[in-house]
């Protein structure tokens, strides 16, 4: 039998937990995610393609905005066995939903081809590094600098607290800040939109766990941590000047890692980092771990007539709030 297109707004908990169960390791599946999202007023809609009752690829969408604005974000695409099937009625369902806006991201994806669908507004290229915790040493790959580093941390009384409180998430998100100036400075790309209510939200669903450095009572740097039953992923990240002095956030990964596999991990997906970031790219890469190649892309699932209206109605509506 063929797998067929399948799709579903508001899916009940056991069909969320059939998509996480196809792809334990990536936590952008998990019904705690999916919770996170939904508390930030995103409809979940199960998108894949099935044989009978079985998914056989799936991933959960998120549904946001109304009218002109209403757009559909894959956060991370799954493997496609069957990629016509996938797509055509990926862009049925968009205009059955009346999206606008098709988002398609690929983080923790296993490949990330996005073929040309027509009304393509954005695509980019972008790299995640990922270790396999399966191995007996995870760090085997680990660079001279970020072994001496690890060093240096451990040798200054580092160590490793893990927490989901809510009284943490400010604190993250003030390392988080003096990182992304440090990388302003040096001329990178950064991304300075709020985190707070989506770092909260991650937190209380317990999707996600927030893993610090610390030097006696002060953080030195912190990693918002994704997790699924069997993987992890690297969500966002912040060290003090301080902290940066003493190798805290290459102790910290390391440490992460080990804990990971301790409670049975099989993958740590370090995240992202594009050509604009070469500084993240070195970060992440000295861990040795192996490069993922992938895509981002975002479509405008209506005709040209349709497109042509939206971009005149949207240029009205801003006229008018002037």
């Amino acid at each position: 039998m063929k797998p067929q297109f399948r799709s579903m707004p508001a899916p009940p908990a056991p069909l969320i937990e059939r998509v996480a169960a196809s792809d334990p390791t990536n936590p952008f599946y998990t019904p705690e995610y999916a919770s996170a999202c939904q508390s930030l007023g995103e409809q979940a809609c199960f998108i894949g393609l099935c044989r009978g009752e079985d998914v056989v690829s799936g991933c959960i969408g998120f549904l946001s905005g109304s009218f002109l604005r209403r757009s559909l974000t894959i956060h991370s695409l799954p493997g496609i066995s069957s990629p016509q099937v996938f797509w055509q009625g990926l862009l049925e369902l968009c205009r059955e939903l009346k999206v606008w806006r098709l988002q398609v991201d690929t983080y923790a994806s296993p490949s990330g081809d996005i073929p040309r669908l027509p009304g393509e507004l954005t695509r980019r290229t972008r790299k995640e590094h990922v270790l396999d915790l399966e191995q007996e040493d995870v760090l085997d790959g680990v660079s001279s600098q970020h072994r001496r580093n690890i060093s240096r941390a451990v040798k200054a009384g580092l160590s490793v607290h893990r927490t989901r409180e809510a009284s943490a998430c400010a604190q993250h998100l003030r390392l988080m800040n003096a990182s992304l100036e440090r990388r302003a400075q040096r001329g990178e790309e950064v991304e300075s939109r709020e985190q707070h209510a989506r770092t909260l939200a991650l937190l209380t669903s317990r999707a996600g766990e927030l893993f610090q450095a610390v030097d006696g009572e002060k953080v030195l740097s912190s990693i918002l941590i994704l997790r699924s039953s069997r993987g992890a992923y690297y969500q966002t990240a912040g060290t003090l000047p301080e902290g940066m002095k003493l190798g805290a956030s290459p102790f910290l990964v390391s440490r992460v890692a080990a804990i990971l596999r301790q409670e049975g991990a099989r993958v740590f997906n370090l995240g992202g980092a594009t050509a604009d970031n070469p500084g993240l790219h070195r970060f992440k890469a000295g861990f040795g771990a192996r490069e993922v190649m992938l895509e981002a892309a975002s479509f405008c699932p209506k005709s040209v007539v349709e497109r042509n209206v939206h971009g005149v109605l949207r240029a009205g509506l801003a006229w008018i709030k002037q």
